[in-house]
């Protein structure tokens, strides 16, 4: 694990709320819950879908409340977020604008519900210049499973 870490991390349903807080207590590393505008999404999925949808089609990303950091002062910045659609959420893709120019390590994670799609292959496609590494993904309903020993093997390598 690098020296000084940031964990960033999206959450509609608390999925990948739960993973960024086992990865806090496993690095102690910062750890900031992105946020977007009230109202973007609504609390059901199917709805949400059609929202993302909407603004993946249009490229109308939605607004991050969230202010982050000095980034100079982190070593590696890990994002999770959940997988829409096989692919990176609208607020993971709008952080990932939004974090061009910082230039350690960026390590996706992920959580879905049955499949991780093109997940890493999406974000590296929205991360622009970053330098990102492999990520680690956990499904809750299909393997990948989340383990401790796996999360733990991801984070040494960081």
């Amino acid at each position: 694990m690098a020296k000084q870490a940031l964990i960033l991390y999206y959450s509609q349903f608390e999925t990948t709320a739960k993973l960024a807080s086992q990865i806090h207590r496993l690095t102690d590393a910062d750890i900031l819950r992105v946020r977007v505008a009230p109202g973007t999404f609504p609390d059901d999925m199917t709805a949400t879908d059609k929202v993302y949808k909407k603004q993946r089609t249009s490229g109308q990303l939605p607004v991050l409340t969230t202010k982050l950091p000095k980034l100079d002062y982190y070593d590696a910045i890990l994002v999770g977020g959940p997988v829409w659609d096989g692919q990176v959420s609208s607020p993971i893709m709008q952080l990932l604008k939004q974090l061009q120019g910082y230039s350690g390590v960026v390590a996706p994670f992920s959580t879905g519900w049955s499949a991780t799609g093109n997940y890493q292959q999406d974000f590296i496609a929205h991360a622009g210049k970053l330098h990102v590494v492999t990520g680690y993904h956990v499904l809750t309903h299909a393997a990948p499973r989340f383990a401790v020993s796996t999360l733990a093997t991801w984070l040494r390598k960081l």
